[in-house]
């Protein structure tokens, strides 16, 4: 059990996910180091939590996992989902194998909250946005268009809907099986209601003012917040996708990012928590699976379906998609480190599993509306109807007469009602922790020492990957040389030489089990995991008998075994 009292049935501040974070550093010292990556747009710390056995080893010389969430304001289920990492972690390094052999051999990099700023605006006011607060474009910094802006026009603290009847023009009805639901109108549709729909708001100037009587027709303004981080990474990075900045890692929260991961060579796996679907998204948006290199895309199945087998989440491929720019693309394509995007929250796999698999296409307005309708069901059975706002008049001081309700988007459409939360943060963790346990691992397996001829010594040592990937981690990776070769080093003590040999020997890359798992009909080789390297030592003062062999393995860590020339 942690020692640190925290609760996953509730969204939490900066300052309190703050305070969070440093009482775990302060609780556990022997697996926590807490640090600032750099600021947000607003000057807030983004905070960066260590999480490994410092007894066994500095982080650096493990292999290591990377999960960060909440770079998208309003996904605040990653940020919790990460602190449920870092809680479960530490409290159960005594109880449960699996996180012990973790904590001794792996790191985790946790960054909770990539973007604080509008995780920040999202959590203390009505006000919904996707990503960071600066206005964007660069001229919404000095002027607002005028129209119809998103405000919390009834004080009831969230923005929904608002419904306007207009028979002759409106393009919308209610549903008469559940007047909840709003329909789209035929042309056969001849007598109303009829609603104009639009989001709850008042009307503005350009000043910012608010106008003094709505005259028809007027605008629906855009949202000055349009920055959308996640289209800001290098990686198929395009100025005409909506959001994507003005140049790739414009935004201080996305060279956070970069500069950290670039920072950390020992990363060897990424999980990027979003919301919500109920997905695991994998790259690579613009390039196919048919020019990955080697066997990459049937590595991502692999790996996928250890999230899958956790989550029951399907992996998705993006290849297609037309928002590019995202980081699991730039890792996988500059790094070649296997990164997904899980969504978390599938609102749709519980409510209607049978339309699970149309989500993600284009859906009919009939399937749409099934879909709300199961939704609307699922909330009126597990949450009382809470789910949804029911229509009520509302005097609008610029439109009259209107109807506001709609959905609960903050916990309900795009996170989890607060006593499901801890449950989407257990699973998707399980997902980041076997996965880290594939990560590769490299081990001295034996070492033999034999004496030639007097005060010279000849030294063999074996050296394996014990774990499931190799420590290239994937072909990406060769293919860019993202990665350099594994090393083993002879330290010799004062007094000591080599013959004819040298003291550093590069033994290429050692191959996980995977390797041989994945050649069919039992071919393939299981030695490709292990290297055995030579060498001669003369010692010429005798005083001194001990040796060093540091074998180096930037994804695959770094291990260290004396040995006595006897």
């Amino acid at each position: 059990m942690s020692k640190v009292a925290i609760e996953f049935n509730q969204y939490y501040t900066y300052d309190r996910l703050t305070d969070y974070l440093k009482q775990y550093a302060e609780h556990y010292p022997e697996f926590c180091s807490l640090e600032a990556i750099g600021k947000s747009h607003e000057g807030r710390n983004v905070w960066a939590m260590t999480v490994t056995n410092q007894a066994t080893g500095p982080a650096e010389h493990k292999p290591a996992m990377y999960v960060d969430g909440n770079i998208h304001a309003g996904e605040v289920t990653g940020s919790m989902a990460c602190l449920y990492l870092i809680d479960f972690l530490v409290g159960n390094y005594d109880s449960d194998q699996r996180v012990k052999k973790l904590l001794d051999t792996r790191s985790f990099y946790i960054i909770p909250r990539i973007n604080p700023d509008g995780a920040e605006l999202y959590l203390t006011t009505p006000t919904m946005l996707r990503s960071s607060v600066r206005p964007y474009p660069d001229w919404r910094q000095d002027e607002d268009p005028p129209g119809l802006q998103p405000e919390d026009v009834d004080g009831d603290g969230q923005i929904l809907q608002m419904r306007v009847r207009d028979d002759a023009r409106g393009a919308w009805k209610a549903d008469p099986e559940d007047d909840r639901l709003m329909l789209q109108r035929k042309p056969w549709d001849l007598e109303g209601p009829f609603y104009h729909l639009f989001t709850e708001g008042v009307l503005r100037d350009e000043q910012g003012e608010l106008q003094s009587a709505a005259l028809w027709p007027f605008n629906v303004a855009s949202t000055k917040y349009g920055l959308d981080l996640n289209r800001n990474f290098p990686a198929g990075y395009s100025p005409l996708t909506p959001g994507s900045g003005p140049f790739p890692l414009s935004e201080p929260e996305t060279r956070n990012q970069v500069e950290f991961i670039s920072k950390h060579k020992n990363i060897g796996g990424v999980l990027l928590y979003h919301t919500t679907g109920g997905v695991l998204f994998r790259p690579h948006s613009t390039m196919p699976d048919k020019d990955f290199p080697g066997n990459d895309a049937q590595m991502y199945e692999v790996i996928g379906k250890m999230g899958t087998d956790v989550t029951g989440y399907p992996v998705v491929c993006c290849y297609g998609d037309i928002w590019s720019g995202v980081l699991d693309d730039w890792c996988y394509e500059q790094l070649g480190i296997f990164a997904f995007t899980p969504e978390l929250w599938d609102l749709v796999g519980r409510a209607a599993p049978e339309l699970k698999s149309k989500q993600m296409q284009r859906m009919t307005p009939e399937e749409r509306n099934q879909l709300d309708k199961a939704i609307l069901r699922w909330s009126d059975r597990e949450l009382g109807g809470r789910g949804f706002v029911r229509w009520h008049k509302y005097e609008h001081p610029q439109l009259g007469e209107v109807e506001i309700g709609g959905y609960r988007m903050k916990e309900f459409r795009q996170n989890p009602p607060r006593h499901l939360l801890e449950a989407e943060c257990h699973k998707i963790n399980q997902f980041a922790m076997n996965y880290a346990l594939a990560l590769p691992e490299v081990a001295i397996d034996e070492v033999a020492v034999q004496r030639v001829a007097p005060g010279v010594y000849d030294i063999s040592a074996v050296v394996s990957n014990h774990s499931y990937l190799p420590t290239h981690i994937s072909q990406m990776a060769l293919k860019h040389k993202a990665v350099r070769p594994d090393a083993v080093r002879l330290e010799l003590a004062s007094g000591m030489a080599l013959v004819n040999c040298e003291a550093k020997q590069e033994i290429g890359h050692l191959a996980g089990y995977a390797a041989v798992q994945n050649v069919r009909w039992g071919g393939g080789s299981p030695a490709q995991g292990s290297r055995r390297v030579h060498w001669t030592v003369k010692i010429e003062n005798e005083a001194e008998r001990r040796v060093k062999l540091r074998l180096i393995s930037q994804r695959g860590g770094t291990v260290v075994r004396e040995v006595e020339l006897a």
